[in-house]
């Protein structure tokens, strides 16, 4: 059952991530099609998930938020690192194989990085795809990020190393390109 909703996009929910999510966690980080995309090479059982839960969620500097879609959970949002002296913050995304192709990812990641502007006085926001992953590379450009960069073979996915593409925005383009 998701916890409080703190965000609410036009499609999903951002809700506080409870101990009771380690189930649902775990089905979808484990999925091939999830954690190949999130860098995950080993298994996570529950006791992980409840462990993280506790200790990053709950306990660490960084935000994340379970994105809940009617009422039921389908994915995560989150930064993995904050500079609240300079401004920028980066950020991660994933939506359980199930769910892909609702329009979830789009607005579960909008809706955060509004919330990072708007709230959280970030400047700038950045992003990372691996180039394999033709889903979220589109997404990150469908919402407004720009491709700024690209790491070679900067990640080991399925196999073999490939590119993960960097991408970015200030707070100023992305409320230009809103209005």
């Amino acid at each position: 059952m998701p916890g409080a909703t703190f965000l609410e996009g036009d499609v999903v929910e951002l809700c506080t991530v409870e101990s009771e999510d380690a189930a649902f966690l775990t089905e979808a980080v484990n999925d091939p099609a999830v954690r190949q995309s999130l860098g995950v090479a080993d298994p996570r059982g529950r006791q992980h998930h409840e462990e993280w839960i506790e200790e990053e969620v709950n306990g660490g500097d960084g935000i994340t938020l379970l994105v809940v879609a009617d009422g039921d959970p389908v994915g995560v949002v989150s930064t993995v690192w904050i500079a609240d002296r300079n401004g920028h913050a980066i950020l991660s995304a994933w939506i359980a194989a199930d769910a892909h192709g609702e329009g979830y990812g789009s607005d579960a990641t909008a809706t955060f990085i509004e919330y990072l502007f708007d709230e959280k006085r970030m400047h700038s926001v950045r992003a990372e795809a691996y180039e394999t992953n033709e889903a979220s590379n589109a997404l990150l450009q469908s919402i407004g990020l720009d491709r700024v960069g690209t790491i070679p073979e900067g990640a080991f996915v399925d196999g073999e190393f490939v590119d993960s593409h960097v991408y970015a925005t200030t707070a100023d383009d992305w409320r230009a390109q809103r209005e």
